[in-house]
C-alpha cells in the first residue's frame, strides 16, 4: 500500500515539474493584409495558463529590415580592405617607390621597393592606418564588432566578431512601436518586472534554434529582432536581443544588460527585485536576471545551473544597453 503510495506521489510530482520543463507555442499566424502584417501567437506559460498576443507591424519593416544581414566571413572582411588599401596604394608618388599587399588570414602584411627608408617607414605606418580603420568601417556597415571569446586567453593574432546585438536593439525599435503599443493596451500601467514576467514566457515559447558557435562561426545563425518574429525561430542571442529591444522601447530610462557566458546569453534588468532573485551587480546596480531563450520555461529572475555556474565562477561578458 505504501509503495502504491509512493509511486502515485512520485508520478504526480514528476508531472508537475515535467509541465512546467517545456515552453509550448499552441499557435502562430502570419497574415498579410495590405501594408501590414498581423501576428497572433498562443502559448503556455509555466502555470499552464493560456496566454495570446495580437498586434501588426509594417510589411515594409518585416520584410526589409536588416534583409542584408548575412554572416561575416574572412574573405569578405579581407576583400574590402584590400581594395581600401589598393585605393590608398594608388595615391602614392611612384617616383618615391612602389607597394605590393601580402594578404594573411585575419592580417595583411607590405612588401616595399624604395631607396627612401623614412617614406617606407611614414607609408607602412599609414597602411596599417588604412587597414584597421576599414576593418572598423566595415564591420560597422555590417552591424557586427569585435569580441573576445569567454573563457579563453586573449589572442590578439586571432580576431574574432559577433553581431553588434545592441545597435540592432537600439534600431529595431521603431519599427516595434506597433507592437509597444499593443503591449500597452493587454498591459496597462504595467511595471517592467511584470511586463518582462508575461514577455518571458512568450519568448521561451517560440521555437529555438541552437546557437552556432561564436568563436567558429562569427555569429552566423543569428536572427535580426523583427525576423524572430517573422520566422518565428531563434536562438540564445537573438532572444535576448529581441526582448531587449521590446523593453527598451517600453521603458526607455529602464537599465538592461545582455550578459554573455559560453555559447549562450541571458538579460538583466534592473528593476525592482525580491530577496530570492539570481541578480548580478555591475557597476553598482542591481540586475535580475532571465532567460528567454526557451525551451525551458524558466521563470523571470531564475537560470540555470549551467549559468549559474560560469556567472559564480565569473566566466561572463556584460553589454550594457
Amino acid at each position: 500500500m505504501h509503495n502504491k503510495i509512493l509511486v502515485q506521489t512520485t508520478l504526480l510530482v514528476l508531472f508537475v515539474l515535467s509541465s512546467k520543463l517545456a515552453a509550448e507555442q499552441l499557435s502562430f499566424k502570419k497574415v498579410r493584409t495590405g501594408d501590414q502584417t498581423k501576428f497572433s501567437y498562443k502559448w503556455k506559460d509555466a502555470d499552464s495558463e493560456i496566454l495570446e498576443l495580437d498586434f501588426k507591424l509594417a510589411t515594409k519593416n518585416v520584410n526589409g529590415d536588416f534583409r542584408h544581414f548575412k554572416a561575416l566571413t574572412p574573405s569578405r572582411l579581407q576583400m574590402y580592405s584590400v581594395k581600401k588599401l589598393k585605393q590608398a596604394i594608388a595615391k602614392l608618388d611612384p617616383r618615391k617607390g612602389s607597394v605590393k599587399i601580402k594578404s594573411r588570414y585575419q592580417n595583411v602584411d607590405f612588401e616595399f621597393r624604395s631607396s627612401d627608408k623614412a617614406w617606407m617607414e611614414q607609408q607602412s605606418a599609414a597602411l596599417h592606418e588604412v587597414y584597421n580603420s576599414s576593418l572598423k568601417e566595415f564591420l560597422h556597415k555590417e552591424y557586427y564588432i569585435e569580441f573576445q571569446p569567454i573563457g579563453y586567453q586573449p589572442d590578439k593574432s586571432h580576431l574574432t566578431y559577433k553581431p553588434d546585438h545592441v545597435r540592432f536593439a537600439t534600431e529595431s525599435q521603431e519599427s516595434f512601436r506597433p507592437l509597444i503599443k499593443s503591449l500597452s493596451q493587454k498591459l496597462p500601467e504595467a511595471t517592467a518586472r511584470t511586463t518582462a514576467i508575461f514577455l518571458l514566457s512568450f519568448f521561451q515559447s517560440i521555437p529555438y534554434s541552437t546557437l552556432e558557435s561564436r568563436i567558429e562561426t562569427n555569429g552566423a545563425g543569428f536572427s535580426p529582432p523583427i525576423k524572430v518574429l517573422a520566422n518565428n525561430r531563434g536562438d540564445c542571442d537573438s532572444k535576448v536581443t529581441l526582448m531587449a529591444s521590446i523593453i527598451k522601447a517600453m521603458y526607455p530610462k529602464l537599465q538592461i544588460i545582455i550578459v554573455y557566458v559560453p555559447d549562450h546569453a541571458l538579460i538583466g534588468l534592473h528593476v525592482s527585485h525580491l530577496s530570492t532573485d539570481y541578480r548580478l551587480d555591475v557597476e553598482g546596480l542591481h540586475y535580475s536576471l532571465a532567460e528567454p531563450t526557451g525551451p525551458s520555461l524558466i521563470e523571470f529572475a531564475e537560470i540555470s545551473e549551467r549559468s549559474k555556474r560560469f556567472i559564480d565562477s565569473g566566466i561572463y561578458q556584460v553589454e550594457s544597453f
